[in-house]
């Protein structure tokens, strides 16, 4: 009774509990962000096996720079309505690509609410793209 009354272990039962948590918080979908994320890894799965549609909204300047295989560019004030030209089946899944991963994870839910079943938004963007070795095309 005496160590747990104890302030000292208090705090470190407190601070191990706490980091405890925010080491699984990530593996909690739709924790962050209020929305799904994909790994560049996963990212290329859902590309290969699903058929994913992958939707870069950076500005015309940095697509050019370097993006994903077959990725199409909307500014991100141009979404939703931008994706209802492009004829995209509301059933495919959608990934949401920018240069970091921050722009792209605010739109999740305003694509969501257009319809679209299954958006995610790529972790750490071009940037983790890049990191994990995988090409861009310029």
């Amino acid at each position: 009774m005496e160590f747990i009354l104890n302030t000292n272990n208090l705090i470190l039962l407190s601070m191990m509990i706490v980091s405890g948590g925010m080491l699984l918080a990530p593996l909690v979908p739709g924790l962050i962000h209020g929305g799904s994320s994909v790994n560049p890894t996963a990212a290329t799965l859902l590309i290969n096996r699903s058929k994913a549609v992958v939707i870069d909204v950076r500005t015309a300047e940095e697509f050019a720079k370097g993006h994903l295989a077959r990725s199409r560019n909307i500014v991100i004030n141009q979404l939703p309505s931008d994706l209802e030209t492009l004829k995209i089946a509301k059933n495919l899944p959608i990934i949401l690509v920018c240069d970091s991963g921050t722009r792209s994870s605010s739109m999740i839910q305003k694509i969501k609410g257009a319809g679209y079943a299954e958006v995610f938004n790529l972790e750490g963007g071009i940037k983790a793209w890049n990191l994990a070795g995988l090409p861009l095309v310029k």
